[in-house]
């Protein structure tokens, strides 16, 4: 034990805070960003990162103790709790250390929604609905039926903000 006590290098090992601040990272990055490929990029590295926020906050909520007597994770319930009013969080009984998440919240809901497109499908479509880039580029593929995503995305961050103020409490 004390052997992989002077092996752990501490400094590898991210916060907690540190998912909200790589989402702040790119979504700060996208706010600047007037070409429409790069703007792509970092949109979806903002959806993956707002997305495993919310992976791994479950997953940290669902195994946050240990049983001292079997050595099996608890859940710490207020946390999850606190979670299952923006997301479902389903935790595989076989093994503990795998949860998921589904979206509840209707922005973070949409924002799972054009994650997983992105994800599973095609890369997001991008349009310049109007001369003031990046704030004009829209979700999708249809001129006058775009989504603003900017706007989408900075409602999502307060989401991800106001659930661990939650959490925090």
């Amino acid at each position: 034990m004390v052997d992989i006590l002077k092996r752990l290098d501490l400094d590898a090992i991210a916060d907690p805070g540190d998912k909200i601040r790589e989402c702040e990272f790119f979504l700060g990055l996208a706010s600047i960003e007037k070409d429409r490929t790069r703007f792509r990029w970092l949109l979806s590295a903002y959806l993956n990162a707002v997305y495993s926020y919310f992976e791994t906050t479950a997953l940290y909520a669902s195994v946050s103790f240990t049983d001292p007597q079997t050595g099996d994770p608890i859940e710490d319930s207020e946390a999850v709790e606190k979670l299952r009013a923006y997301v479902r969080v389903i935790q595989n009984e076989k093994n503990p250390y795998y949860v998921k998440t589904g979206a509840l919240h209707p922005i973070i809901a949409r924002l799972y929604e054009v994650r997983k497109a992105a994800t599973h499908h095609f890369p997001l479509a991008i349009m310049a609905a109007g001369p003031n880039l990046p704030e004009d580029f829209h979700l999708g593929d249809m001129r006058g039926e775009g989504e603003p995503l900017l706007a989408l995305c900075r409602e999502a961050l307060a989401v991800v903000k106001q659930v661990q103020a939650e959490i925090d409490a």
